[in-house]
């Protein structure tokens, strides 16, 4: 378990709001920027369980701080474009590939940025992931905004939606995809729009190794990085996924395996 090194970003300085967790060793390995949930906070724990596995990690808040939205309502989608191009910096030239971890609402985000800036994004880590853009929370308006411009979203969770605009293409992201959803899912029906994406990817013929993990008796908590449920099944977009012995390991060590496969 490597030794972390903890920063503080700023907006003044970096862009920004966020924890920077960042491993002491010195290997080229992808660095991960984490986005939270619709509950504000950001994700520290998964970050600092990635950066003590050895992944540069930047844990980030884009609501409910100041100088930020106060609440999930008409966020910027280039803020996390910010924190990408600042955990670049912090990585330095030659390093690794950057990869975008969402969480619930924050799959939203993190799915989005894979989509418009396929520069930055090397690959997506959806947790407890929604397919579709949903509204503002609360309910009365667009969650996300690019270029100044609402994005289509919708009111009603997925995996099926009355606006097709709103449906999230993730075909359109240049790397490989992980989605990780849960089959007790109260919150919203996470594994069904996993299974949606899963889909979509496959027939629109996305050209990465794309991964899908369905824990069937998991709830939505799943997403927090910190359970330790048994995986009772896998539904990947590969045979060799779904019989790797790996494949019943935690939500976390999963997704350092899954970054680790990343070039």
């Amino acid at each position: 378990m490597a030794g972390v090194d903890r920063t503080q970003l700023t907006l003044a300085a970096d862009g920004v709001i966020g924890t920077l967790f960042a491993p002491r060793t010195q290997n080229r390995v992808p660095g991960v920027v984490l986005i939270g949930g619709s509950g504000g906070q950001e994700p520290q724990l998964s970050a600092m369980g990635l950066a003590q596995e050895g992944f540069p990690a930047l844990s980030v808040a884009y609501f409910k701080r100041d100088g930020l939205p106060p609440t999930l309502r008409e966020v910027p989608l280039e803020y996390f474009e910010k924190a990408l191009k600042a955990l670049r910096r912090s990585l330095g030239p030659g390093r690794g590939p950057l990869a975008v971890l969402g969480v619930s609402r924050g799959s939203e985000a993190a799915l989005l940025s894979g989509v418009h800036f396929p520069e930055q994004v090397n690959a997506v880590v959806a947790m407890v992931p929604g397919n579709v853009v949903l509204c503002s929370w609360p309910p009365g308006g667009p969650a996300w905004t690019l270029r100044g411009r609402p994005l289509p979203y919708t009111s009603r969770f997925g995996p099926s939606t009355e606006n097709p605009e709103a449906e999230i293409p993730v075909e359109k992201i240049q790397g490989p995809v992980l989605l990780v959803s849960a089959g007790a899912d109260r919150v919203w029906p996470s594994s069904a729009m996993a299974f949606a994406m899963a889909t979509r990817l496959k027939a629109r013929g996305h050209p990465y190794p794309d991964e899908h993990l369905d824990y069937p008796d998991a709830g939505h908590e799943l997403g927090q990085g910190g359970a330790h449920h048994t995986l009772e099944g896998a539904a990947g977009l590969s045979e060799e996924v779904q019989q790797a012995p790996s494949a019943r390991k935690s939500p976390l060590v999963e997704v350092g395996n899954f970054l680790s496969r990343l070039r």
